[in-house]
């Protein structure tokens, strides 16, 4: 999708989290790297070691050069391409810039522990990249609300309490892969939840000051080890339900269809992975 199109996609509720940093990319040009590092200049954005981040283009031989994540851990360069994937990216980075530092140092961390000559990705790897790419953080005072994510009772959430959940609970959408998705949804897009019990006066601050303590949080548990443990210590969410952010979602025969709207795990799993938290 070319970068013009795209631009009355940006209206959807589903990228509120980073409606402020999309705003500042709103001609018709593609973004170029020296507009993205002088928003991450303006904001004085770091990685882990203090260390400025700054978006690069990718080597000629991508074959030769610094791992990714290492790269962006010793140096702060992240390879950026001119394509959504990478642009969403660089907005994770502007909106939730704790979080995608807590994930660079971990998985930093993690490859310098791994035995020499073992392959594949660890569990804690797997964990940190589910988030980073798929994840949505949802936050609400009301643990009930929060039970029916990790329960799969999708028709209570959405349906019977539709009204409670569109006051009551918010989606922060932080995943650069899902935010690419979102341009183009079908059913069948699902993102990895990160569910946080938030004070009665939560919503009563800014927008800023919620992501704000949001991303601390999400650093935080990030930053955890026995978040890392599972892969199912993320909650599964077919985001095309939350209402506003698909049409389809006004009727609540959408929310029939058994093969989007799963049932899951049980309720004995939900509760340990809430402890976790």
């Amino acid at each position: 999708m070319a970068w013009c199109d795209a631009q009355c996609r940006f209206g959807s509720p589903c990228y509120d989290a980073i409606r402020e940093n999309l705003t500042a990319f709103s001609g018709e040009v593609w973004p170029t790297l020296a507009a993205l590092n002088t928003c991450s200049q303006h904001v004085s954005l770091t990685n882990h070691c203090d260390l400025p981040i700054r978006f690069v283009a990718p080597n000629d031989d991508e074959s030769m050069s610094m791992h990714y994540e290492k790269r962006i851990a010793e140096t702060g360069e992240i390879v950026t391409r001119e394509n959504w994937h990478d642009f969403f990216n660089a907005m994770q980075w502007l909106t939730f810039p704790q979080s995608k530092a807590a994930i660079s140092e971990m998985h930093a961390r993690l490859m310098a522990a791994q035995i020499e000559g073992t392959k594949g990705r660890t569990i804690a790897r797997d964990v940190l990249t589910l988030f980073d790419e798929g994840g949505v953080i949802v936050a609400s005072a009301d643990e009930s609300l929060l039970n029916h994510i990790r329960y799969f009772e999708w028709q209570k959430l959405f349906v019977e309490r539709r009204a409670e959940a569109k006051k009551n609970i918010h989606f922060y959408l932080a995943g650069h892969s899902v935010m690419e998705k979102m341009l183009d949804p079908f059913v069948g897009v699902t993102a990895k939840a990160l569910l946080l019990k938030v004070d009665d006066d939560f919503f009563a601050q800014s927008h800023v000051a919620q992501i704000q303590e949001i991303d601390s949080r999400a650093a935080a548990w990030l930053m955890n080890e026995a978040s890392l443990a599972s892969t199912r210590n993320l909650n599964p969410l077919p985001i095309l339900g939350i209402p506003g952010w698909f049409t389809a979602n006004e009727s609540p025969s959408f929310y029939d269809d058994a093969h989007h709207f799963r049932s899951g795990y049980s309720r004995d799993h939900a509760k340990s992975s809430s402890e976790n938290e």
